[in-house]
C-alpha cells in the first residue's frame, strides 16, 4: 500500500523560486529540456562521459554501507542545489567535491522543487530500493568509495563491539563475585544472641568486605613520628584510651574461665588492633564479678575521627563441656562526633550484654592529644612488685607489671622489665604521664612516682630508686596522623 504523498501549500514565493531554480537548470545545460520527472527516468542511465571514476562495485551494496554527508542544501556559491542524478556535466564537479551520496535528505529541497515531482527520488525511508523498483539504478554508486578502507573499518568496529562486550562479561563477573564473598562475610558476622532475642552484628561491618579482609591486624606502628621534623605539618588528633574491660556479671557464676580476643578499630584504617588475644590452653580465671581481663594492648595509639570499634569475642573453658560456649560477644563504638570540646579528658563506659554475661569498657577519651610509647629497665639491684601508669586528672591506672604474674626482674639480665602495655595517649600541655613504681624485693618496700609532660616529637627519660633497685623510664612522644 502506498503512502499518501506530502504536497506542500504552493505559494507565489515558492512558484518563482522552482523557476528560478529551472532557468539556471537549463541554462547549465541544454540536454535536458524536459521536466523534472521526466529527466529523472533519463538520467538514471547518465552517459560515461559525466560521470566520475568510481570503482566497480555492486551499486545498491555500496550505498547501503555509504554514510549521508552533511546537510548540503546549497553550494558554497549559494548556487541551486540539485541532486547528483539530476546534474548535467556543467555542475558535477563542485558537487562531486562535497561528497554527495544518492540518499539525500527531502527537507533541504522541499523549499526549491516541486516535490511532487521528486517524489520517487527524495522521500521514502530507502530512495535506492524505490530506484531499484521503478528505476535502472545500474552503475549507481557513492562518490570517493574505496573497499580496502570500508572493510577495514568494519574489521575495526566488530573487534570494538567484541572488547567491549568481553569486558562488560567480565565486569559483571567481577560485581557477582565480589558481591558473594561481601554477603558470605557479612553473612557470617550477623549472628543470633539468645540474651537479646534477635540477630547482632558480632563484629564491624561498614566495609566492602570483597576488598576489605576483616581479620587482617594493622600494619601502622607506633612512634610513627617520634623523629619527624615536620611536626608543624600534622594537627592534633582526638583519641582514647581502653581504661577496662571486666566481667560485671554471669549467668553461668564464677569463678570462669575465660579465653578470646578484644579488637579495637580506629579511624586510620578500621583493622585490628588487639587489646587481649588468649587461647583456650592460656584460659584467665575470673574470680569474682567486676574482675578485669588482662590487656596486653594495643601496640600504639587510637585515632577517634568519628569511630573506634570494640570486638568482643570471650569464651568459657568448662570441664565436661565440648564445645565451649560463647561468653560474650558484640560489637561496642565510641563516636567520636559528640566529644566535648570543654573537657580536654572524660571518662566514660559502655555495657554489652549478650549472651552469657554483662561485660563493661571503661574508657577515656581525649582532646588534642599525642602518643606515649613508654618503656623501664633495671639499672641496679633487684625487682619484685607493681607497675601502675596513668593520666593526672584522673584516679584510674592501668597495671603494666604485676611481678606475680610477670615474673622478677633482676638487672643481671637485660633489665628490661616486661609491659603488658606499651602505649598511652594524653593532652599536649595540659596532663602529664604519671607512673607509680612498688618495689618489694630484697625485704624492703619501696613506692616512687615519676611523670613527664608530653610534647609532639622527641623523647623524655629519668631515672628513680625505689626499694632495692634503680629505674630508669624512658618515654618516646609522637604526634598522630590518621590520614593513611
Amino acid at each position: 500500500m502506498n503512502r499518501p504523498r506530502k504536497i506542500p501549500p504552493r505559494t507565489k514565493q515558492r512558484d518563482e523560486r522552482a523557476d528560478r531554480v529551472s532557468s539556471a537548470a537549463s541554462s547549465a545545460t541544454s540536454s535536458y529540456p524536459a521536466p523534472i520527472h521526466q529527466r529523472l527516468h533519463e538520467l538514471v542511465t547518465v552517459p560515461d562521459r559525466c560521470r566520475p571514476p568510481v570503482p566497480d562495485l555492486p551499486p545498491v551494496q555500496a550505498c547501503s554501507r555509504a554514510v549521508p554527508p552533511r546537510s548540503l542544501s546549497r553550494t558554497t556559491d549559494r548556487r541551486p542545489f540539485l541532486p547528483s542524478v539530476l546534474s548535467s556535466a556543467a555542475i558535477w564537479e563542485p558537487l562531486r567535491r562535497r561528497f554527495i551520496m544518492v540518499s539525500v535528505n527531502p527537507l533541504d529541497f522541499e523549499d526549491m522543487f516541486d516535490v511532487e515531482d521528486l517524489e520517487p527520488f527524495v522521500y521514502g525511508k530507502s530512495a535506492v530500493k524505490k530506484l531499484d523498483d521503478e528505476f535502472e539504478v545500474e552503475g549507481l554508486v557513492p562518490f570517493c568509495y574505496d573497499e580496502a578502507t570500508w572493510v577495514a573499518w568494519t574489521e575495526e568496529e566488530m573487534e570494538r563491539q567484541r572488547r567491549n562486550k568481553e569486558e562488560k562479561e567480565q565486569k559483571e563477573a567481577e560485581n557477582e563475585r565480589r558481591a558473594k564473598e561481601h554477603k558470605e562475610v557479612r553473612d557470617s558476622i550477623l549472628e543470633y544472641d539468645p540474651k537479646v532475642g534477635h540477630k547482632v552484628f558480632t563484629r564491624f561491618f561498614l566495609r566492602d568486605f570483597s576488598i576489605f579482609d576483616i581479620n587482617e591486624k594493622s600494619p601502622i606502628p607506633a612512634m610513627r613520628y617520634t623523629d619527624s621534623r615536620h611536626e608543624d605539618e600534622f594537627r592534633l588528633e582526638d583519641s582514647a584510651n581502653i581504661l577496662s574491660v571486666s566481667i560485671v556479671s554471669s549467668d553461668v557464676g564464677f569463678p570462669v574461665n575465660v579465653y578470646g580476643s578484644v579488637i579495637a578499630r580506629d579511624s586510620i584504617d578500621y583493622k585490628c588492633i588487639y587489646l587481649l588475644h588468649r587461647h583456650r590452653d592460656d584460659c584467665q580465671p575470673i574470680k569474682l564479678q567486676d574482675e578485669m581481663l588482662v590487656l596486653n594492648g594495643p601496640g600504639r595509639g587510637l585515632v577517634l575521627v568519628d569511630f573506634i570499634y570494640l570486638e568482643i569475642d570471650l569464651k568459657i573453658k568448662e570441664d565436661g563441656v565440648h564445645p565451649d560456649r560463647q561468653f560474650s560477644k558484640g560489637l561496642i563504638s565510641i563516636d567520636g562526633r559528640v566529644l566535648s570540646r570543654e573537657n580536654d579528658l572524660v571518662v566514660a563506659s559502655d555495657t554489652l550484654d549478650s549472651w552469657l554475661s554483662s561485660v563493661e569498657v571503661r574508657f577515656a577519651t581525649v582532646l588534642n592529644s599525642v602518643e606515649g610509647t613508654f618503656q623501664i629497665q633495671l639499672l641496679e639491684g633487684h625487682y619484685y612488685g607493681t607497675i601502675t601508669v596513668g593520666i593526672s586528672g584522673i584516679e584510674h591506672r592501668i597495671v603494666i607489671h604485676d611481678s606475680e604474674a610477670d615474673g622478677v626482674v633482676t638487672c643481671d639480665d637485660s633489665g628490661a622489665i616486661t609491659l603488658r602495655r606499651r602505649v598511652m595517649t594524653l593532652c599536649l600541655l595540659s596532663r602529664k604521664l604519671v607512673f607509680h613504681i612498688d618495689n618489694k624485693a630484697g625485704g624492703v618496700l619501696g613506692e616512687q612516682t615519676i611523670d613527664f609532660t608530653p610534647s609532639r616529637t622527641g623523647a623524655d627519660q629519668g631515672e628513680t630508686c625505689c626499694g632495692d633497685g634503680k629505674f630508669q623510664v624512658r618515654v618516646d612522644w609522637s604526634l598522630m596522623d590518621y590520614m593513611q
